[in-house]
């Protein structure tokens, strides 16, 4: 084994010797075992079709409608549906307070629009139901400027912010913004 690391390759370049070494063991074990998870991982994603990303969006999806309907079993347990939630004065109160902090820059103090759409009449963009509301808040909508709340606001105020906006629907505020959106029957809040 000496003999074979002293052995000097037959030819010079620009005085330098190269000695002809093989590769370290270390080395060729990482090489081969890089092979054999490449193999291996072939064929456990492409040939068996596991551990995909349309089955990791798949496993999310059905993982996140059962928290939300979780989170509904909760809300009827603790004192009634969303939507009775929705018609609670006290609620609506609180969310008025939240609403004039942090929304009315966008969507006026009246809720008729100025940046945002207007959140009084029958027409909505991203849904007119209680649910669909308390998601636009929860989400946002980035690529219209507007930031998801629930980690500023918590769960309660974005669900009293919620009310509050659709205790709007039907106010006819003056100089309301154009509708936007698709009109939505039985929104307006009782």
């Amino acid at each position: 084994m000496s003999k074979e690391r002293d052995v000097v390759r037959p030819y010079v370049v620009d005085g330098i010797k190269e000695y002809d070494n093989p590769m370290p063991s270390w080395w060729l074990i990482l090489f081969y075992a890089t092979i054999i998870f490449a193999g291996i991982y072939l064929v456990v994603v492409e040939v068996m079709d596991k551990y995909t990303l349309q089955n990791e969006l798949r496993n999310d999806r059905s993982e996140y409608a059962a928290l939300i309907a979780k989170q509904e079993e909760q809300r009827q347990a603790e004192g009634g549906s969303l939507e009775d939630k929705f018609k609670d004065a006290n609620m609506i109160a609180a969310g008025k307070d939240i609403y004039m902090t942090n929304c009315s820059p966008c969507h006026g103090a009246e809720g008729q629009g100025v940046v945002g759409p207007n959140l009084t009449d029958n027409y909505w963009i991203h849904g007119g139901q209680p649910a669909d509301i308390v998601k636009t808040v929860v989400d946002g909508v980035p690529a219209k400027g507007m930031i998801a709340w629930k980690p500023i606001l918590g769960v309660e105020k974005v669900e009293q912010v919620s009310a509050y906006v659709y205790s709007l629907v039907g106010t006819n505020p003056p100089n309301p913004k154009a509708p936007e959106g698709d009109l939505v029957d039985g929104t307006t809040a009782e």
